[in-house]
């Protein structure tokens, strides 16, 4: 049985993963410049200060409306959000997808890595979910980098199977089970 209530803060001493704030709003305004991740998300592709806000909205909804959880991660030192985390139910039981994202001014330091291992442990832990997979593009190989880094196994392709505005694109099927956590 999966558990839909949100976490407590997570965090490893460097990275937090917690619920969003509206004082969040740069994260969310820097995510809506980059090119790529509006595409993907509901993330604004024109920043405004309403359209901030309906993000942050969004997310608290997920919960409450039972498709997922939605947390920001933030840097442990100083709270402020630089990134996006999710467990979003999949139609079958005790299934979770995990998506994130980092803004582009703090890739590239092992964040999304920490962010992933401690909402995956959290998801196949205290969340209850037996998996926990991952649908990327097989051009966005830093974002396959931290799958792989957090023990997740590349099952396969799936050509042609999500739509980004007019595209249409492959995504690689990744996942982690609960059995492979003793791992």
């Amino acid at each position: 049985m999966t558990d839909l209530a949100s976490p407590d803060p997570l965090d490893d001493g460097v990275v937090r993963v917690r619920p969003w704030r509206d004082t969040d709003l740069s994260c969310v305004e820097q995510a809506s410049r980059d090119p790529r991740i509006p595409q993907g998300t509901t993330v604004p592709a024109r920043y405004t200060l309403e359209a901030g806000l309906a993000y942050i909205a969004r997310q608290h909804a997920r919960r409450t409306s039972g498709e997922g959880v939605s947390m920001a991660i933030a840097e442990q030192h100083t709270d402020q959000a630089v990134g996006h985390v999710n467990l979003m139910l999949r139609p079958q039981d005790g299934v979770a997808g995990i998506g994130y994202w980092i803004v582009p001014a703090a890739r590239r330091r092992g964040i999304a890595s920490r962010a992933i291992a401690l909402t995956t442990a959290w998801g196949l832990n205290v969340g209850g979910f037996a998996r926990v997979e991952a649908w990327v593009e097989p051009d966005n190989h830093g974002s396959r980098r931290v799958l792989e880094i957090n023990g997740y196994l590349l099952e396969g392709r799936l050509r042609s199977f999500l739509t980004f505005g007019t595209r249409r694109a492959d995504v690689l099927v990744y996942s982690r089970l609960a059995t492979d956590a003793a791992r």
